[in-house]
């Protein structure tokens, strides 16, 4: 297999470099100033973290204005500068280059779908209702095994943090991975527009963002915007145990490369066994079979490592390769992170949830040896309409697995705390604030316990094992 990349200008080197005339054509900006320096190196949206010779894009966004930052920009060393207001221009100095374009947020759309376009190189955009992040992360490692890997930071999946990956590809950059995060119809389309993805990878459809787009049908229709754009000769990678993900492959005219649990497909797994700091399954991939050891919890990071596989074995990553890099995989940023607190195992699983990953991460807390299960659970935040009605099943389901206990913090978590009572658990409290259910916690979890932690984003879940060993460390547990 060949990864190759197109040298179509010099300046390309270890960064996105573009020329004056490359500007202009890239994102149709008119220069208002020819400044000393012929190219750019390097494109930047933040005067915090410039570099002496990058271009500087004047975003614009409901709270901030770059112009306001045009001045500081050039004397912290930008040899161009693109702007969407003229009346700014007269703040940029003589020798410094000055553009002018409708919408700089379009025009750094613009340069990085240029800059993609420099290079034939395989560009993976990862999509899904759950684990788009940890899927990134798995396919990173996974194909940085063989490969020079150029991924998603974090998980900045917007049109920006789409941009800015991809304009750190550099002459080395031998595959690419995108996650592509969604809250609207076009969305996708509209990063794919950016990326030119060449395969796709859709995990799963859930109700995360219901109360925007009004039901699963809907959120499937939006996913599938991804594997609309790719070329005939792509490769679309779908859940197939997941009706509304399977459907998306029937009008697909590229290759189609299932996997999952329940089914025959190109890429699945058996065998799964789930242990207290580990889950393992067999692997059958392309006729070849072996043992994956993940440390992480839960069948839902089965089905995230299974879409990482089939896409590093399309790319030609063997199967020594794969389980290498899972022996060395572990989750980041509030991901199933284990903690012990006094004894108390602690899964912090808050960077964010819905009801789907709410449902996973039960599964996944009972997966570790515990003489009770507590959940610390927060609200789901833009479900819409039916966010009352979410709750309210995802407390019946946490009732159902048999808790030993479930605070809640927030009002709609409320209606969760609501039915699992309905459920027959008796252990139930709700609060308004993380510190109060922090020690609530603390009173009633001990030592050989095990507590799942998880809320939407906003509701900043994260602080309860903080708070939780404060509680303990000043009460001397």
């Amino acid at each position: 297999m060949r990864l190759a990349f197109e040298d179509t200008t010099e300046g390309v080197k270890f960064m996105a470099s573009f020329t004056i005339e490359e500007i202009e054509r890239a994102c149709g900006a008119k220069l208002l100033k020819r400044g000393r320096e012929p190219s750019m190196d390097g494109v930047s949206t933040d005067t915090r973290t410039i570099e002496t010779g990058n271009l500087f894009l004047a975003l614009k966004g409901e709270n901030f204005d770059g112009h306001a930052f045009l001045k500081k920009a050039c004397e912290e060393g930008a040899s161009g500068v693109i702007l969407s207001d003229a009346s700014f221009a007269a703040e940029v100095p003589s020798d410094v280059s000055a553009f002018l374009v409708k919408d700089t947020k379009k025009a750094l759309e613009d340069l990085a779908h240029f800059h993609r376009m420099r290079f034939h190189v395989p560009v993976i955009g990862i999509t899904g209702s759950n684990g788009k992040t940890t899927t990134k992360d798995m396919t990173t490692a996974l194909l940085s095994s063989r490969f020079h890997v150029c991924a998603t930071q974090k998980n900045f999946n917007n049109e920006i943090g789409l941009s800015m990956t991809l304009l750190s590809m550099t002459k080395e950059t031998e595959v690419c991975v995108v996650e592509m995060g969604m809250r609207g119809f076009g969305q996708i389309a509209e990063l794919c527009a950016i990326a030119s993805p060449t395969i796709g990878i859709v995990t799963n459809v859930g109700t995360s963002h219901i109360g925007i787009l009004g039901s699963q049908e809907n959120i499937a229709k939006a996913k599938a915007e991804l594997i609309e754009a790719l070329p005939k000769d792509g490769t679309a990678i779908l859940n197939g145990d997941d009706p509304f993900v399977k459907a998306m492959g029937d009008s697909f005219e590229g290759r189609v490369i299932s996997y999952g649990l329940a089914g025959r497909y190109t890429v699945r797994g058996t065998d799964a066994r789930y242990e207290a700091s580990q889950t393992q399954f067999i692997c059958t991939s392309f006729d070849e079979a072996f043992r994956v050891k993940l440390h992480l919890l839960g069948v839902h990071n089965v089905y995230d490592a299974l879409a990482a596989i089939a896409a590093a074995r399309v790319l030609g990553v063997d199967s020594r390769k794969i389980q290498r890099a899972f022996a060395d995989f572990h989750p980041i940023g509030q991901r199933q992170t284990l903690l012990d607190i006094a004894g108390i195992s602690v899964m912090d699983d808050s960077y964010n949830a819905n009801p789907l990953s709410m449902e996973m991460a039960f599964g996944s807390l009972k997966q570790i040896p515990a003489s009770h299960h507590y959940l610390v659970l927060g609200d789901m935040g833009e479900l819409g309409e039916m966010e009352e009605a979410l709750h309210h099943e995802t407390g019946k389901k946490a009732a159902a697995m048999g808790f030993d206990g479930l605070i809640t913090v927030g009002p709609l978590s409320r209606h969760l705390a609501s039915a699992a009572k309905e459920g027959g658990m008796t252990s139930v409290f709700s609060y308004d604030t993380c510190e109060e259910a922090a020690e609530k916690l603390a009173a009633l979890a001990k030592a050989g316990d095990a507590v799942l932690v998880k809320g939407s984003h906003y509701m900043h879940m994260e602080k309860v094992p903080m708070l939780l060993r404060g509680v303990l460390t000043k009460d001397g547990k």
